[in-house]
């Protein structure tokens, strides 16, 4: 029995198995505050995170959702701390992302300031409610490809959607919504087709935006995205 009890002892010292290594951790945002950019012409504004505001992030995503500018991407700096300069003005709101290769951050809706950053109002948060993305998959160029985007509400009063549409045009991007403006019945689901031709290899992507008059004015923000594939 002593040569059973010996070669336990051996395995155990040398035939461990190699741990599995775990996924590196997600990115995150953290708090951000704004401020006019003191070197740039008008009409543009800096958003700033301090140290650890990105974390596990290369880079710092953000677009203006009442206007049609381009989006704006800062690298992080090692510490977690970023700058971004993007065209907007006070009292807009900006989606905002941080960013490691195909891996994301929850993105948020925040209202620009001189000074921190609140996240935008949502009325009706708790019953009407949107997925703030939409992946579409992997499409060769030339291609269809397509999704559905579900648009729930449990409010106690019909829905009023005045209206379903790209913040910016996009080339590679559709939607089918039916037309506008739609009165939602509580309960009833609304489902809206969205498209992506990729006319080249690479990401395509834009923020669809729901918006609704009644029970109370408000709006929902949809990051669609997809990448074109030869």
């Amino acid at each position: 029995m002593r040569w059973i009890a010996a070669l336990l002892m051996a395995c155990a010292a040398g035939c461990g198995v190699n741990p599995i290594p775990e996924p590196p951790a997600a990115p995150e945002l953290g708090d951000m505050t704004g401020d006019l950019c003191p070197a740039c012409d008008e009409g543009l504004v800096d958003l700033a995170g301090g140290r650890g505001s990105a974390r596990n992030a290369d880079v710092v995503w953000a677009v203006s959702l009442d206007g049609t500018a381009p989006p704006a991407v800062a690298e992080v700096a090692a510490d977690g701390s970023f700058v971004l300069t993007l065209e907007a003005a006070l009292g807009d709101e900006v989606r905002v992302q941080a960013r490691r290769g195909d891996q994301r951050s929850a993105p948020e809706d925040l209202v620009v300031a001189v000074g921190p950053l609140e996240r935008a109002p949502r009325p009706l948060a708790g019953c009407f409610d949107v997925a703030p993305e939409l992946e579409l998959p992997d499409t060769p160029v030339g291609e269809v490809s397509t999704a559905v985007l579900r648009i729930e509400h449990g409010c106690a009063d019909p829905l009023a959607i005045d209206a379903i549409a790209l913040r910016a045009p996009a080339a590679d991007l559709a939607v089918q919504a039916g037309p506008t403006p739609v009165v939602v019945a509580p309960g009833e689901p609304l489902d809206v087709l969205v498209e992506l031709r990729p006319g080249a290899p690479g990401l395509r992507e834009e923020v669809l935006l729901i918006e609704a008059s009644s029970p109370a004015v408000t709006r929902r923000a949809v990051t669609l995205f997809g990448r074109g594939v030869p």
